[in-house]
Protein backbone atom coordinates (compact mmCIF):
# COMPACT_ATOMS: atom_id res chain seq x y z
CA UNK A 1 0.00 0.00 0.00
CA UNK A 2 2.69 2.62 0.89
CA UNK A 3 3.88 1.79 -3.13
CA UNK A 4 0.49 2.54 -4.22
CA UNK A 5 0.35 5.88 -2.04
CA UNK A 6 3.44 6.84 -3.59
CA UNK A 7 2.25 6.36 -7.02
CA UNK A 8 -0.51 8.68 -6.68
CA UNK A 9 -0.97 12.49 -6.61
CA UNK A 10 -3.45 11.60 -3.98
CA UNK A 11 -6.19 9.17 -2.75
CA UNK A 12 -8.95 11.46 -4.56
CA UNK A 13 -7.41 11.24 -7.88
CA UNK A 14 -8.50 7.31 -8.70
CA UNK A 15 -11.82 8.33 -7.86
CA UNK A 16 -11.86 11.23 -10.15
CA UNK A 17 -10.22 9.30 -12.86
CA UNK A 18 -12.76 6.21 -12.35
CA UNK A 19 -15.90 8.72 -12.66
CA UNK A 20 -13.84 10.37 -15.83
CA UNK A 21 -13.12 7.05 -17.32
CA UNK A 22 -16.84 5.85 -16.82
CA UNK A 23 -18.67 8.88 -17.81
CA UNK A 24 -15.82 9.39 -21.09
CA UNK A 25 -16.64 13.36 -19.45
CA UNK A 26 -15.09 15.25 -17.19
CA UNK A 27 -18.15 17.53 -17.37
CA UNK A 28 -20.54 14.68 -16.11
CA UNK A 29 -17.92 13.39 -13.48
CA UNK A 30 -17.87 16.65 -11.60
CA UNK A 31 -21.88 17.12 -11.46
CA UNK A 32 -21.18 13.61 -9.66
CA UNK A 33 -18.47 14.35 -7.52
CA UNK A 34 -19.82 17.68 -6.63
CA UNK A 35 -16.67 19.76 -8.01
CA UNK A 36 -15.72 22.27 -10.80
CA UNK A 37 -15.39 20.65 -14.68
CA UNK A 38 -11.89 22.97 -14.49
CA UNK A 39 -10.97 20.59 -10.96
CA UNK A 40 -11.71 16.96 -12.70
CA UNK A 41 -9.37 18.31 -15.16
CA UNK A 42 -6.93 19.46 -13.20
CA UNK A 43 -7.01 16.36 -11.04
CA UNK A 44 -6.57 13.85 -14.42
CA UNK A 45 -3.09 16.23 -15.38
CA UNK A 46 -1.54 15.54 -12.18
CA UNK A 47 -2.45 11.96 -12.30
CA UNK A 48 -0.99 11.49 -16.13
CA UNK A 49 1.71 13.90 -15.07
CA UNK A 50 2.38 11.82 -11.83
CA UNK A 51 2.78 8.16 -13.82
CA UNK A 52 4.00 9.39 -16.89
CA UNK A 53 1.66 8.49 -18.86
CA UNK A 54 -1.67 9.43 -21.19
CA UNK A 55 -4.71 8.19 -19.80
CA UNK A 56 -7.23 10.37 -22.21
CA UNK A 57 -7.59 11.44 -25.66
CA UNK A 58 -8.94 14.48 -26.19
CA UNK A 59 -10.56 14.95 -29.14
CA UNK A 60 -12.95 17.57 -30.94
CA UNK A 61 -16.20 15.34 -29.42
CA UNK A 62 -15.21 14.82 -26.28
CA UNK A 63 -12.39 12.40 -24.58
CA UNK A 64 -11.62 8.84 -24.75
CA UNK A 65 -9.39 6.46 -22.92
CA UNK A 66 -5.82 5.44 -24.00
CA UNK A 67 -4.95 1.74 -24.08
CA UNK A 68 -3.19 2.40 -20.76
CA UNK A 69 -6.51 4.98 -19.47
CA UNK A 70 -8.36 1.61 -19.96
CA UNK A 71 -5.46 -0.78 -18.17
CA UNK A 72 -6.46 1.27 -15.31
CA UNK A 73 -9.67 2.14 -15.62
CA UNK A 74 -10.33 -2.33 -15.59
CA UNK A 75 -7.85 -2.39 -12.58
CA UNK A 76 -9.86 0.28 -10.77
CA UNK A 77 -13.37 -1.01 -11.54
CA UNK A 78 -12.59 -4.23 -10.35
CA UNK A 79 -10.68 -3.36 -7.03
CA UNK A 80 -14.05 -0.92 -6.45
CA UNK A 81 -16.24 -3.64 -6.94
CA UNK A 82 -14.55 -5.89 -4.19
CA UNK A 83 -14.60 -2.81 -1.97
CA UNK A 84 -18.08 -2.77 -2.61
CA UNK A 85 -18.77 -6.66 -2.07
CA UNK A 86 -17.10 -6.40 0.92
CA UNK A 87 -18.52 -3.25 2.65
CA UNK A 88 -22.15 -5.30 1.52
CA UNK A 89 -20.55 -8.60 3.24
CA UNK A 90 -19.69 -6.90 6.20
CA UNK A 91 -22.58 -4.78 6.65
CA UNK A 92 -25.05 -8.06 6.49
CA UNK A 93 -23.33 -10.11 9.01
CA UNK A 94 -24.22 -7.43 11.76
CA UNK A 95 -28.41 -7.32 10.90
CA UNK A 96 -30.56 -8.71 8.47
CA UNK A 97 -31.89 -5.43 6.59
CA UNK A 98 -30.66 -4.62 3.07
CA UNK A 99 -31.59 -5.33 -0.63
CA UNK A 100 -31.59 -8.20 -2.36
CA UNK A 101 -32.20 -8.57 -6.28
CA UNK A 102 -33.81 -10.88 -8.17
CA UNK A 103 -33.68 -11.39 -12.08
CA UNK A 104 -36.85 -13.14 -13.14
CA UNK A 105 -39.53 -13.45 -16.09
CA UNK A 106 -42.50 -10.98 -15.65
CA UNK A 107 -44.70 -13.54 -15.95
CA UNK A 108 -43.64 -15.44 -12.74
CA UNK A 109 -43.21 -11.88 -10.98
CA UNK A 110 -46.49 -10.88 -11.70
CA UNK A 111 -48.25 -14.22 -11.04
CA UNK A 112 -46.40 -15.80 -8.56
CA UNK A 113 -44.03 -13.07 -6.70
CA UNK A 114 -46.85 -10.55 -6.07
CA UNK A 115 -49.38 -12.37 -4.46
CA UNK A 116 -47.09 -13.76 -2.15
CA UNK A 117 -45.47 -9.65 -1.36
CA UNK A 118 -47.57 -9.01 1.56
CA UNK A 119 -46.79 -12.18 3.30
CA UNK A 120 -43.18 -11.75 2.65
CA UNK A 121 -43.06 -8.21 3.41
CA UNK A 122 -44.96 -8.68 6.94
CA UNK A 123 -41.79 -11.78 7.25
CA UNK A 124 -39.00 -9.20 6.39
CA UNK A 125 -40.07 -5.79 6.85
CA UNK A 126 -36.18 -5.07 6.93
CA UNK A 127 -35.84 -6.77 3.39
CA UNK A 128 -36.28 -4.48 0.10
CA UNK A 129 -36.81 -6.47 -3.05
CA UNK A 130 -35.70 -5.12 -6.14
CA UNK A 131 -36.71 -7.16 -9.75
CA UNK A 132 -34.97 -7.34 -12.53
CA UNK A 133 -37.77 -8.74 -14.94
CA UNK A 134 -36.92 -10.66 -18.06
CA UNK A 135 -39.25 -10.95 -20.86
CA UNK A 136 -39.78 -14.50 -22.64
CA UNK A 137 -37.45 -17.38 -21.86
CA UNK A 138 -35.60 -16.60 -18.15
CA UNK A 139 -32.19 -16.65 -19.35
CA UNK A 140 -29.04 -14.62 -19.29
CA UNK A 141 -26.02 -13.38 -17.22
CA UNK A 142 -26.45 -13.07 -12.98
CA UNK A 143 -23.55 -11.69 -11.76
CA UNK A 144 -25.01 -8.44 -11.40
CA UNK A 145 -27.72 -9.98 -9.09
CA UNK A 146 -28.23 -11.59 -5.66
CA UNK A 147 -30.81 -14.34 -7.48
CA UNK A 148 -31.83 -15.18 -10.99
CA UNK A 149 -34.87 -17.72 -11.61
CA UNK A 150 -33.22 -19.50 -14.91
CA UNK A 151 -34.07 -22.23 -17.63
CA UNK A 152 -32.14 -25.06 -17.49
CA UNK A 153 -29.15 -23.35 -15.97
CA UNK A 154 -26.13 -25.36 -16.85
CA UNK A 155 -23.90 -26.89 -13.59
CA UNK A 156 -20.42 -24.93 -13.38
CA UNK A 157 -17.91 -23.90 -10.60
CA UNK A 158 -18.78 -20.05 -11.37
CA UNK A 159 -22.28 -20.28 -9.83
CA UNK A 160 -24.66 -22.36 -7.18
CA UNK A 161 -28.20 -23.24 -8.23
CA UNK A 162 -30.96 -24.93 -6.23
CA UNK A 163 -33.32 -26.71 -8.03
CA UNK A 164 -37.09 -24.94 -8.06
CA UNK A 165 -39.48 -26.97 -10.10
CA UNK A 166 -39.95 -29.50 -13.04
CA UNK A 167 -40.88 -27.71 -16.25
CA UNK A 168 -44.86 -28.47 -16.14
CA UNK A 169 -47.37 -27.29 -19.28
CA UNK A 170 -51.36 -27.73 -19.08
CA UNK A 171 -53.99 -25.86 -20.73
CA UNK A 172 -55.61 -23.34 -18.13
CA UNK A 173 -59.39 -21.47 -18.33
CA UNK A 174 -61.18 -19.52 -15.83
CA UNK A 175 -64.33 -21.66 -14.32
CA UNK A 176 -66.79 -19.61 -16.28
CA UNK A 177 -64.81 -20.30 -19.65
CA UNK A 178 -65.22 -24.10 -18.87
CA UNK A 179 -68.51 -23.99 -17.68
CA UNK A 180 -69.68 -22.42 -21.04
CA UNK A 181 -67.59 -24.09 -23.57
CA UNK A 182 -66.30 -27.59 -22.14
CA UNK A 183 -63.22 -28.75 -21.62
CA UNK A 184 -60.31 -29.63 -24.51
CA UNK A 185 -61.49 -33.13 -25.73
CA UNK A 186 -60.55 -35.95 -27.98
CA UNK A 187 -61.96 -36.99 -31.08
CA UNK A 188 -63.77 -33.38 -31.79
CA UNK A 189 -62.62 -30.85 -33.13
CA UNK A 190 -61.64 -27.52 -30.95
CA UNK A 191 -63.77 -24.58 -32.96
CA UNK A 192 -65.84 -23.66 -30.05
CA UNK A 193 -62.71 -22.90 -28.27
CA UNK A 194 -60.66 -19.66 -28.14
CA UNK A 195 -56.76 -20.92 -28.06
CA UNK A 196 -54.77 -17.66 -26.51
CA UNK A 197 -50.95 -17.42 -27.79
CA UNK A 198 -47.82 -16.05 -27.05
CA UNK A 199 -46.01 -14.37 -29.81
CA UNK A 200 -42.98 -14.64 -31.62
CA UNK A 201 -40.77 -17.99 -31.37
CA UNK A 202 -42.11 -19.93 -28.78
CA UNK A 203 -40.53 -22.78 -27.85
CA UNK A 204 -43.69 -24.67 -26.61
CA UNK A 205 -46.64 -23.87 -28.83
CA UNK A 206 -49.72 -25.13 -28.95
CA UNK A 207 -49.29 -27.29 -31.63
CA UNK A 208 -46.95 -29.11 -29.66
CA UNK A 209 -49.21 -29.54 -26.79
CA UNK A 210 -52.00 -30.64 -28.89
CA UNK A 211 -49.59 -32.84 -31.08
CA UNK A 212 -48.04 -34.47 -28.14
CA UNK A 213 -51.40 -35.80 -27.21
CA UNK A 214 -53.04 -36.17 -30.15
CA UNK A 215 -55.79 -33.59 -29.91
CA UNK A 216 -57.08 -32.77 -33.38
CA UNK A 217 -55.39 -29.45 -35.33
CA UNK A 218 -56.53 -25.97 -33.99
CA UNK A 219 -57.49 -25.08 -37.51
CA UNK A 220 -61.02 -24.45 -36.53
CA UNK A 221 -60.68 -22.83 -33.43
CA UNK A 222 -60.59 -19.03 -32.53
CA UNK A 223 -57.61 -17.32 -31.63
CA UNK A 224 -55.96 -14.59 -29.08
CA UNK A 225 -52.22 -13.85 -29.14
CA UNK A 226 -50.34 -11.56 -27.30
CA UNK A 227 -46.42 -10.49 -27.24
CA UNK A 228 -46.66 -10.87 -23.38
CA UNK A 229 -47.13 -14.13 -21.07
CA UNK A 230 -48.36 -12.41 -18.45
CA UNK A 231 -51.44 -10.95 -20.97
CA UNK A 232 -52.02 -14.46 -22.02
CA UNK A 233 -52.19 -15.55 -18.53
CA UNK A 234 -54.85 -12.49 -18.04
CA UNK A 235 -56.90 -13.39 -20.76
CA UNK A 236 -57.36 -16.35 -19.89
CA UNK A 237 -58.26 -15.42 -16.25
CA UNK A 238 -60.64 -13.28 -17.43
CA UNK A 239 -62.84 -16.03 -19.43
CA UNK A 240 -61.20 -15.04 -23.00
CA UNK A 241 -60.14 -18.30 -23.54
CA UNK A 242 -57.66 -21.26 -22.83
CA UNK A 243 -54.05 -20.20 -22.24
CA UNK A 244 -51.09 -23.10 -21.75
CA UNK A 245 -49.93 -22.17 -18.79
CA UNK A 246 -46.63 -22.93 -17.02
CA UNK A 247 -47.15 -24.47 -14.07
CA UNK A 248 -44.75 -22.68 -11.78
CA UNK A 249 -46.54 -19.64 -13.18
CA UNK A 250 -50.00 -20.49 -12.40
CA UNK A 251 -49.93 -22.19 -9.79
CA UNK A 252 -51.37 -19.39 -7.62
CA UNK A 253 -54.39 -18.84 -9.48
CA UNK A 254 -55.12 -22.77 -9.99
CA UNK A 255 -54.70 -22.83 -5.76
CA UNK A 256 -57.19 -20.07 -5.88
CA UNK A 257 -59.67 -21.56 -8.49
CA UNK A 258 -59.06 -18.49 -10.30
CA UNK A 259 -57.70 -20.62 -12.67
CA UNK A 260 -58.53 -24.82 -13.56
CA UNK A 261 -57.55 -27.27 -15.82
CA UNK A 262 -59.36 -27.02 -19.64
CA UNK A 263 -57.30 -30.91 -19.92
CA UNK A 264 -56.50 -33.31 -18.03
CA UNK A 265 -53.17 -34.35 -19.52
CA UNK A 266 -49.98 -32.45 -18.34
CA UNK A 267 -46.76 -31.86 -20.27
CA UNK A 268 -43.47 -32.54 -18.39
CA UNK A 269 -40.70 -31.91 -20.88
CA UNK A 270 -37.76 -33.08 -18.72
CA UNK A 271 -36.78 -29.40 -18.36
CA UNK A 272 -36.13 -27.66 -15.09
CA UNK A 273 -36.11 -24.08 -13.55
CA UNK A 274 -33.51 -23.38 -11.35
CA UNK A 275 -32.68 -20.31 -8.63
CA UNK A 276 -28.63 -19.25 -9.44
CA UNK A 277 -26.67 -17.00 -7.46
CA UNK A 278 -23.17 -16.06 -8.82
CA UNK A 279 -20.07 -17.30 -6.44
CA UNK A 280 -18.19 -14.37 -7.27
CA UNK A 281 -21.42 -12.41 -5.26
CA UNK A 282 -20.79 -13.44 -1.22
CA UNK A 283 -24.66 -14.58 -0.28
CA UNK A 284 -25.68 -11.85 2.24
CA UNK A 285 -27.66 -12.60 5.10
CA UNK A 286 -30.59 -11.08 3.81
CA UNK A 287 -30.30 -13.11 0.35
CA UNK A 288 -29.91 -16.22 2.58
CA UNK A 289 -33.34 -15.44 3.89
CA UNK A 290 -34.93 -14.66 0.36
CA UNK A 291 -33.66 -17.83 -0.78
CA UNK A 292 -35.10 -19.83 2.17
CA UNK A 293 -38.29 -18.16 2.07
CA UNK A 294 -38.60 -18.41 -1.89
CA UNK A 295 -37.72 -22.78 -1.72
CA UNK A 296 -40.01 -23.26 1.39
CA UNK A 297 -43.01 -21.14 -0.39
CA UNK A 298 -42.42 -23.28 -3.59
CA UNK A 299 -42.18 -26.57 -1.19
CA UNK A 300 -45.28 -25.65 0.57
CA UNK A 301 -47.46 -24.55 -2.78
CA UNK A 302 -46.22 -28.14 -4.80
CA UNK A 303 -47.24 -29.98 -1.58
CA UNK A 304 -50.51 -27.93 -1.81
CA UNK A 305 -51.41 -28.68 -5.08
CA UNK A 306 -50.25 -32.46 -5.20
CA UNK A 307 -52.72 -33.15 -2.02
CA UNK A 308 -55.83 -31.88 -3.48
Amino acid sequence: MTSLRRSLPSANAIFVFEAAARFLSFTRAAVELNVTQSAVSRMIGRLEAHIDAKLFLRTATGIELTDDGRQLYHAVTGSFQHIEMAIEAIRARHGDAGTVTLSLSSAFAMHWFMPRLDRFQALYPEIDLRFQLVRGEPTGPVEDVDFAIRYNFPRDADHESWPLMAEKVLPVCSPAYLADHGPLVHGTDLGRHTLVHLSGSTRIPWTRYLAEFDYPSPAGSRSLTFSDYSLVIQAAISGRGVALGWWHVVAHELAQKELVPAAPEVLLTGDHYYLVASNRRPLRNPAILVRDWLLAEMQELRDKILSE
